[in-house]
C-alpha cells in the first residue's frame, strides 16, 4: 500500500465528516472567507440541481448574479438596458426512440449506441452496408476513402481519444462513423451525451457522416466479428434504422449577465477591463449513487475526476476503497445523490467575481470601468463567452483586458500532489501580452502570502487542452490579454461530490484578492496592455 493510499485511508474519514450550511446573512464589502462561503452554498445548494444550461437552476443562477449587481450599485450591461444577455439556444441530443438494427438484432439509444455527431438531414444510414475500417489511432490501418464511402465504418478504439477525430477527413463519405467506445467513456459522460449539447445552429445542413458511439456487444454484432480480431475491409451487416438527433428549444433561457463598474477618469471610462466567471454546471444523473462512496473510490481511481480515464481497480485499491468506506460507514449510513452541484467548478469563480464587485463598488472606482460578466453554457464548448464576444454589448475594443477565474476553490494537498496553500494555475499569462503577464507577476508579488504559478498546463501541446477550455480563449481570440486562474481539477472535478462542504474559502479570499489588484491595477493604467504578437483568426479553431 503505497503513501497516498495510506492518506486516503487515515483521513477519509475526517475529511468526509465536513459539513454545514451556510448562515442567511447579508454579505460585507471586503472580500472575506465567510462571505465566499454564504454565496457559495446558496449557489451550489442542491436546489439549483446542477445549473445546467437551460434548466430552472441555472436560470436562478443568473437571476442571484443579476440581482447582486444591482444590489452593489453596477450599471447593467446587457441587452435593451437589462442585466442579461440572452442566447438563442436550442437543445440538440439523440432521438430517444431512435434504434439500429443488423444481424437480426434492435439496438437500442442509450444501451446500445448514443449518436454524438449527425448529419442525417443529409446522410442517411438506412440500408447502407458496414465495414471495418482499422484502428481510430493509428490512421495506417485505415481502408481507403472508396472503400469506405456511402458505408458504415466501424473503428476499432481500444483507448478513445475524441479530440482526435478531427483526422477522420478521409471517412468524409462514410455514412457513418462506429466507435466501439460506449462502455469505457464512464456514466457522467454517457448521461451527458443522452442530455444532448446547446447549439445556436438549426439549419441542420452538414454532410458529414454521423458518429456513433456504441458498446463493444453491440459492434461485434454489427460486424459480425470481434472487431478485436476483424481485418481493416472485413465487410460487416447492412444497417437499418436512424442514427438521428432532435432539435428542441431550451425551457429556460440561457443568459449571460454583465454589470459595469463605472471608471473615474472621463477619458478613460469608455474602455474596460473585464472579469469573468461561467454560472453554468452540468446538471445531474437519473441515477444516484453513494456520495461517500464515490468520493472515497475516486480519490484511489480517478484523482481528477471526469479527467481520469475510468478503469478497474487494482486488488490493492479495492483493499483501501472498502476500507475507506466501512469506516465512514460507522460514522453514517449511505448517501444517495445525484445532483452535480458544481461547487468548485465554477461556483466559486461566480462568487469570487461577486465579492470582487462588492469591495470595488465600496471604494473609490478606478479611472477605467470594470465589466463583470457572468458566462452561460462554459461546459457547452464556451458557448456564452463565445456569444458574447462575437456579439459584445460594449465596443469589442474598448475591452483592454479579461481575468477569467474557473475553479478556485480547491488545490491544497489532500486534491492534488503539488498543492497547498500557494498553489494557482496560470493559462495564457504571456500568450498576447508580455506586458500583461509582467503586471501579473508584480501584483502577485505583492500579495501577502504570494501565489506559485504552476504554468505546466499552459504549454503548447498539452494533452489536457486547458488553454482551449476556459472562458479566457472567447477573448483571446479576439487579441484582448486574456487569463484563466484555477486552483486545479481534483477527484470531484465533475462529480456528485463537488459540493460547497469541501471549499477552500481562506484560499478563495485570497485569490479573490489577488484578481482585484490586478484588475485594479490594469484598470488605472495610463495606456492598455500592449499586444505583442500576431493578430489571430477568431473563427479559426483553438490550439493549444
Amino acid at each position: 500500500m503505497t503513501s497516498r493510499f495510506s492518506a486516503i485511508l487515515a483521513t477519509a474519514g475526517a475529511v468526509l465528516g465536513l459539513g454545514g450550511t451556510a448562515l442567511a446573512q447579508r454579505t460585507t464589502t471586503p472580500i472575506t472567507a465567510a462571505d465566499l462561503r454564504t454565496r457559495l452554498f446558496l449557489i451550489a445548494d442542491d436546489s439549483m440541481a446542477g445549473r445546467a444550461t437551460g434548466s430552472w437552476g441555472n436560470y436562478q443562477a443568473a437571476e442571484y448574479v443579476a440581482s447582486e449587481f444591482r444590489r452593489l450599485g453596477l450599471k447593467p450591461g446587457g441587452e435593451n438596458g437589462t442585466w442579461f444577455q440572452t442566447i438563442p439556444f436550442f437543445r440538440q441530443r439523440p432521438d430517444p426512440g431512435g434504434q439500429i438494427t443488423a444481424n437480426g438484432e434492435t439496438f437500442r439509444v442509450g444501451r446500445d449506441f448514443l449518436v454524438v455527431g449527425s448529419a442525417t438531414a443529409s446522410r442517411s444510414i438506412d440500408g447502407k452496408a458496414s465495414v471495418f475500417g482499422g484502428v481510430l489511432a493509428d490512421s495506417s490501418t485505415w481502408i481507403s476513402a472508396g472503400v469506405a464511402n456511402d458505408k458504415v465504418v466501424i473503428l476499432a478504439a481500444p483507448a478513445p481519444n475524441f479530440r482526435g477525430l478531427d483526422r477522420l477527413g478521409r471517412f468524409a463519405g462514410a455514412a457513418a462513423i462506429v466507435l466501439p467506445a460506449l462502455d469505457a467513456i464512464g456514466a457522467e459522460f454517457v448521461a451527458a451525451l443522452l442530455e444532448g449539447r446547446v447549439t445556436t445552429d438549426t439549419t441542420h445542413t452538414g454532410v458529414g457522416p454521423a458518429l456513433i458511439l456504441m458498446s463493444a456487444r453491440a459492434a461485434d454484432r454489427l460486424l459480425g466479428t470481434p472487431v478485436a480480431q476483424a481485418r481493416p475491409g472485413t465487410p460487416g451487416a447492412d444497417v437499418h434504422g436512424q442514427a438521428s438527433m432532435v432539435m428542441t428549444p431550451l425551457e429556460y433561457a440561457a443568459r449571460n449577465v454583465i454589470g459595469i463598474l463605472g471608471g473615474s477618469d472621463p477619458a478613460m471610462a469608455g474602455t474596460y477591463v473585464a472579469l469573468t466567471a461561467h454560472n453554468d454546471h452540468v446538471g445531474f444523473d437519473h441515477a444516484p449513487v453513494d456520495h461517500d462512496s464515490l468520493y472515497i473510490y475516486n480519490r484511489v481511481v480517478r484523482p481528477m475526476g471526469a479527467d481520469s480515464p475510468p478503469r478497474p481497480p487494482t486488488a490493492a485499491e479495492w483493499v483501501v476503497i472498502h476500507r475507506s468506506i466501512d469506516s465512514v460507514r460507522k460514522i453514517r449510513p449511505a448517501r444517495p445523490d445525484s445532483i452535480r452541484n458544481g461547487a468548485d467548478d465554477d461556483g466559486s469563480g461566480t462568487v469570487t467575481i461577486l465579492e470582487v464587485a462588492e469591495q470595488m463598488a465600496g471604494a473609490a472606482h478606478p479611472r477605467r470601468s470594470v465589466l463583470f460578466v457572468s458566462h452561460a453554457a462554459e461546459e457547452e464548448g464556451l458557448l456564452g463567452s463565445r456569444w458574447f464576444t462575437d456579439h459584445p454589448t460594449v465596443v469589442r475594443d474598448s475591452i483592454v483586458s479579461e481575468f477569467d477565474i474557473d475553479m478556485d476553490a480547491r488545490g491544497n494537498k489532500a486534491d492534488l500532489p503539488d498543492g497547498g496553500p500557494t498553489y494557482l494555475e496560470m493559462i495564457g499569462m504571456r500568450r498576447l501580452s508580455t506586458e500583461y503577464g509582467d503586471i501579473i507577476e508584480a501584483v502577485n508579488g505583492r500579495q501577502p502570502l504570494p501565489f506559485t504559478f504552476n504554468l505546466t498546463y499552459d504549454a503548447p501541446g498539452h494533452p489536457l487542452q486547458y488553454y482551449c477550455r476556459a472562458d479566457h480563449y472567447s477573448y483571446a481570440r479576439y487579441d484582448i490579454p486574456a487569463i484563466s486562474v484555477s486552483r486545479g481539477e481534483h477527484a470531484d472535478y465533475h462529480q456528485v461530490t463537488d459540493e460547497a462542504q469541501y471549499a477552500d474559502y481562506d484560499a478563495m479570499e485570497r485569490v479573490g484578492r489577488f484578481a482585484a489588484d490586478v484588475i485594479m491595477t490594469v484598470a488605472n493604467l495610463d495606456h492598455r496592455p500592449r499586444v505583442d504578437f500576431a493578430r489571430h483568426d477568431p473563427a479559426a479553431r483553438c490550439v493549444q
